[in-house]
């Protein structure tokens, strides 16, 4: 059964405090800097969504993104605070566990490339890391950029799957803001 989706107050609210709760950090402050960039960088791409809903949900995702890996929540907790679409969301954009960096995000790729939606939170996730990194002069950032250039070919050959469901247009400014923060 389809759950709608709860005010946007109610998600935050609750993903706040089940990050709070799990002592996330981001650098040397409150992991909810990172969540603000990410959902920052969802609403500034909004545009991307050719449907409204998909705009809205994406952005409850950006807000719960994470707390399946580092909150301990379950599909079902987000579930039923959150909704079907942004829990399914949520979920095919956590991490699957793995033996190195590269095989996790090649296999949570593999579901993540099933949503549209998904893979421009990721992409707004990934803008958000870098940003951050970058301007910190944390040693993440050269990971980061390396990272970047196996992901880009997956996310960009998904992404035309769906060219009827996305503008174009805004998607490369999107793109052009990645391909920018990731050049050294």
């Amino acid at each position: 059964m389809k759950k709608e989706m709860p005010d946007f107050k109610v998600i935050e609210e609750y993903a706040m405090r089940c990050y709070n709760e799990a002592n996330c950090v981001y650098g040397d402050g409150n992991y909810w800097k990172h969540i603000t960039m990410v959902s920052d960088n969802v609403k500034k791409h909004q545009g991307i969504f050719k449907n409204r809903q998909d705009a809205l949900y994406t952005f409850g995702a950006a807000l719960t993104h994470d707390l399946m890996e580092d909150a301990k929540q379950t599909y079902n907790n987000i579930f039923d605070v959150c909704g079907n679409d942004v829990a399914d969301i949520t979920l095919s954009v956590t991490d699957v566990p793995a033996e190195n960096r590269l095989m996790k995000h090649l296999l949570t790729m593999g579901k993540t490339v099933r949503d549209p939606r998904a893979i421009i939170l990721k992409m707004c996730d990934i803008l958000a890391n870098a940003t951050f990194s970058k301007e910190s002069g944390s040693s993440m950032y050269q990971k980061y950029v390396f990272e970047y250039q196996y992901r880009k070919p997956i996310f960009k050959t998904a992404l035309g799957w769906y060219k009827d469901e996305l503008n174009l247009v805004a998607l490369n400014v999107l793109w052009a803001e990645l391909d920018l923060v990731h050049t050294i």
